[in-house]
């Protein structure tokens, strides 16, 4: 069961920086610092709950854990095989039909939205379970706490792009603006060595799924509608 830390924790480490800043305006830099990395850094990853498909319905919807929102689709597995990524612009342009075309499987996807997917070809069998996706997070805007992991192995780097922004606010008693420049260094740095280690991470991630067995990867279709541009 995942765990959280919440915003006000960190606290501590920057009201001193801020001489008369609020706490809400604190908390609120804390947030949007913590957003901006996990966009940018990757490291907010889960699987998420399976996905039944159903004959002749192209369109999906998943659900992201509470207080969070999808920012990328890192991959797609249906019935053991991953499928490709595409874009809509390029299935129009070369299966103009694509919604009402069924296929024998599922052979690419495309994110709609933060919360639907399509799956091409239209499934031609309804299947429990048959779909995992793996998402990269990012917190809501209106949230309260963060992923206990990503504030506790990256709290240095979100304190400093909260820092960031709290000492570039003009005409305040806080303000410093070569302060904000050094911490807003530190913020990039501290996203860029998080995005690497992320990466290294998710090279070793399974495509595991709840569908019994693993079938062959596919190849036959990547030419038929192109990569994705």
């Amino acid at each position: 069961m995942a765990t959280y830390t919440a915003y006000e924790d960190l606290l501590p480490e920057l009201i001193a920086m801020t001489p008369g800043c609020s706490d809400t305006m604190i908390r609120n830099a804390i947030r949007s610092a913590a957003i901006e990395f996990c966009e940018g850094a990757g490291v907010y990853q889960s699987q998420l709950d399976p996905i039944s498909t159903v004959k002749g319905e192209y369109e999906y919807e998943f659900e992201a854990p509470a207080n969070t929102r999808v920012h990328k689709i890192l991959w797609v597995n249906y019935q053991g095989t991953n499928l490709e990524p595409i874009s809509t612009s390029l299935l129009e342009e070369r299966l103009p039909s694509w919604r009402t075309t069924i296929g024998s499987t599922p052979e690419y996807y495309v994110k709609n939205t933060s919360t639907t997917l399509s799956l091409v070809p239209v499934p031609a069998n309804t299947v429990a379970n048959s779909t995992t996706i793996r998402v990269q997070l990012k917190p809501t805007h209106d949230s309260t706490q963060c992923d206990a992991d990503v504030m506790s192995d990256y709290r240095d780097a979100i304190v400093h792009g909260a820092l960031f922004r709290l000492l570039r606010m003009p005409s305040k008693d806080w303000t410093d603006y070569t302060a904000a420049g050094v911490y807003g260094n530190l913020f990039t740095q501290g996203v860029e060595a998080a995005k690497l280690r992320a990466r290294h991470q998710d090279e070793g991630v399974a495509r595991s799924v709840k569908y019994g067995g693993f079938a062959p990867r596919r190849t036959s279709y990547r030419n038929k509608y192109g990569s994705q541009k």
